[in-house]
C-alpha cells in the first residue's frame, strides 16, 4: 500500500503490539478483506501465536479465519443487497425471491456497486483478540444477526467435519453452496480437528444484534496424553539419530586450542581424505563465501581462516549425519544453503557484523527439524495429506507439525543440543520463525537468519513483503518495498552467479 493511501482497516489500539506483550484485548475491523487487510492479519495472527510458541497451527489459524471472514462479508453483502432490493431477508418469501438474483448480480455481474455501498455503510467485520487465563480466544464479528436458519446449516457442517475421516465424505455430503458456510468451512474445520483442538474450541452464536464465531486456543498445546505420546516418539527419533562424527569433534577441539597451528589443522584435517573432499567440495559451492577457488586444506585454512573451517567441519558432520538417515529431503538441503549464503552477505554486507560463520550455520542449520519432522511417522502425513486436501496446506511440514504438536524450529533445537552445539547456534534456530521473542544477545543473529528465510520462502512464493515482521524491517532498515526488494535481487543475483562459476568449473573438470 502507497503512503498517501488511506488504511482499508482500524486497529485498536494502534500498537498491537504492545497489548499482545502486555496481555491486552485489540481487534482489528473492516468492510472488505484485500491484500493490504489479510498482510495485516497474518502479522497479527504470527504475533499472537508466537508468543505462546504455538505457530504450527498459524496456516490452520489463518485459513479458518479466511473462510469465517469470507462469510461475514458474505453476510453483509447479503443483508445490504436485500435492503437495496426492498426485501426483508426475514420473511420467507422475500429470502426465496433475493436468493434467487443474489449471486448472479454481486458475483457474476461485474458491478462493483454493492462493494462500493457496503464500505460507505455502517455494516463491519470486526477480529477480537481476548487473551485469559488458559486460552486465546479470537473473535470473528460482524454487526448483524446470523439467522436461525444459518446458525444451524452452519453447527450442522461442523459436526459433520469432525466426523468425516476422508475429504472425499466432505465433498460427497455438502449441501447447497449459497449458504455462507459450504465445504470451505468444513476443510478448515478439519484442519482445526487435525491441530488437536476439540469442536467445542469453534463456535458461531449471536449475540443481540451481532453474529459472533470464536475459536479459542489452549495456551498450552502440549497438554494432554496425546501429546505426551507423540513427545515419546519424537524423543526416540532424536534418540536414533547418530552422535556427531568423533574424527570432525577431535579435529574442532584442535582448532579451539589457541597453541595449534595453522599447518598442524591443515595436517589432522588431511588426515582424513572423505572429511577432505568434503571440506573442499562445501568450500567451493555456492553456498560459501570464499574470494577465489580452494584447491587444498591449507589454502582453505589461509583463506577462510580458523574460524571458516570450524564453520565448515560442523556443515560437513551435520550433513553426513543427515544424510546416513535422511537422504530422501534432500531438496530441503538445497534451500538450506541458499538461506545459508543469504544470512552470511546479509551479516556482513547489511549489518557489518562479525557475525557471518555464525549466521552460515545458523541459516543452514534453521529448517534441520523440517527433516527429521518429514521421516516420524510417514503413514500418519500420508493420511494428513489426505484429510487436509488439495487446497488447504500445501506444506507438509506443516501437516506435520500440526500432528506432532511442536514446531521445526523447536525440534531444530532439540536436535542441535544432543549434538551440544554453541548456545547462540541453538538460540537462532529456535527463535529464527519468531524473532520478536529472541533473547536480545542473539537479536542480531536471529533478524539475520529471518531475512534470509523470508527471501527464499518468497522465490518458494509462500511469503511477501506485506506478511514480513515488521521489526525485523525496521532492524535492516528495509520498511521501503523498494529497497528490501532491491537487497533480494542482489542477493539471488550473487548467489546464482556463484551457482554457475561452480557448475562451469564443474563442466570444465
Amino acid at each position: 500500500m502507497g503512503n498517501g493511501e488511506e488504511k482499508k482497516y482500524t486497529i485498536t489500539p494502534p500498537d498491537f503490539k504492545t497489548a499482545i506483550t502486555e496481555g491486552k484485548d485489540f481487534y482489528i475491523q473492516f468492510h472488505l478483506i484485500d491484500m493490504d487487510v489479510e498482510a495485516q492479519i497474518v502479522k497479527i495472527v504470527h504475533r499472537y501465536l508466537e508468543k505462546f510458541d504455538i505457530l504450527y497451527i498459524k496456516d490452520t489459524v489463518i485459513t479458518v479465519l479466511k473462510e469465517l471472514i469470507n462469510n461475514s462479508i458474505k453476510a453483509n453483502i447479503k443483508r445490504l443487497y436485500f435492503k437495496l432490493k426492498g426485501l426483508d431477508i426475514n420473511k420467507t418469501e422475500d429470502y426465496r425471491t433475493g436468493m434467487e438474483t443474489f449471486k448472479e448480480d454481486i458475483y457474476q455481474s461485474g458491478d462493483d456497486e454493492i462493494f462500493n455501498k457496503l464500505e460507505e455503510s455502517n455494516l463491519v467485520v470486526r477480529i477480537s483478540f481476548k487473551n485469559t487465563e488458559n486460552h486465546i480466544h479470537i473473535n470473528v464479528i460482524n454487526n448483524i444477526p446470523i439467522l436461525d436458519s444459518e446458525i444451524m446449516k452452519i453447527n450442522s457442517r461442523i459436526k459433520k467435519a469432525y466426523k468425516y475421516v476422508d475429504i472425499s465424505d466432505a465433498f460427497d455430503d455438502v449441501l447447497d453452496e449459497s449458504e455462507g458456510a459450504g465445504l470451505g468451512l468444513i476443510m478448515a474445520m478439519m484442519l482445526f480437528k487435525n491441530s488437536g483442538l476439540p469442536a467445542e474450541s469453534f463456535r458461531i452464536y449471536r449475540k443481540g444484534d451481532l453474529t459472533i464465531a470464536t475459536v479459542s486456543i489452549p495456551k498450552d498445546m502440549s497438554k494432554g496424553e496425546v501429546k505426551h505420546n507423540i513427545t515419546q516418539e519424537i524423543l526416540k527419533e532424536i534418540e536414533a539419530i547418530p552422535a556427531f562424527p568423533e574424527n570432525i569433534k577431535e579435529i574442532q577441539r584442535h582448532c579451539n586450542n589457541p597453541e595449534a597451528t595453522i599447518r598442524e589443522i591443515a595436517d589432522s584435517i588431511s588426515r582424513d581424505p572423505g572429511l577432505t573432499t568434503s571440506i573442499l567440495k562445501l568450500a567451493n559451492s555456492a553456498g560459501y563465501i570464499t574470494i577465489k577457488k580452494v584447491d587444498s586444506i591449507d589454502e582453505a585454512v589461509k583463506i577462510i581462516g580458523i574460524r571458516g573451517i570450524n564453520t565448515l567441519l560442523v556443515a560437513t558432520g551435520v550433513h553426513k549425519v543427515i544424510d546416513s538417515r535422511y537422504k530422501k529431503f534432500e531438496s530441503i538441503w538445497k534451500d538450506s544453503y541458499k538461506r545459508a549464503y543469504y544470512s552470511q552477505r546479509i551479516a556482513s554486507q547489511v549489518k557489518k557484523a562479525r557475525i557471518g560463520e555464525f549466521a552460515y550455520l545458523a541459516g543452514l542449520l534453521a529448517d534441520i527439524g523440517k527433516i527429521v519432522l518429514l521421516s516420524i511417522n510417514p503413514e500418519q502425513l500420508k493420511k494428513l495429506k489426505e484429510i487436509a486436501g488439495n487446497k488447504a496446506i500445501e506444506d507438509p511440514t506443516l501437516l506435520e507439525e500440526i500432528s506432532l504438536g511442536i514446531s521445526h524450529s523447536s525440534l531444530g533445537g532439540m536436535i542441535c543440543k544432543k549434538w551440544h552445539f554453541n548456545d547462540s547456534l541453538i538460540q537462532a534456530i529456535e527463535y529464527h520463525n519468531r524473532p520478536h521473542m529472541s533473547p536480545p544477545e542473539v537479536k542480531n543473529l536471529v533478524n539475520t537468519v529471518y531475512l534470509a528465510d523470508v527471501f527464499v520462502e518468497i522465490e518458494n512464493r509462500k511469503s511477501r513483503f506485506d506478511i514480513v515482521d515488521e521489526d525485523v524491517l525496521e532492524f535492516f532498515d528495509l520498511t521501503d518495498r523498494n529497497v528490501f526488494a532491491e537487497l533480494h535481487s542482489s542477493l539471488k543475483e550473487t548467489y546464482i552467479n556463484q551457482l554457475n562459476l561452480v557448475h562451469g568449473e564443474e563442466t570444465a573438470k
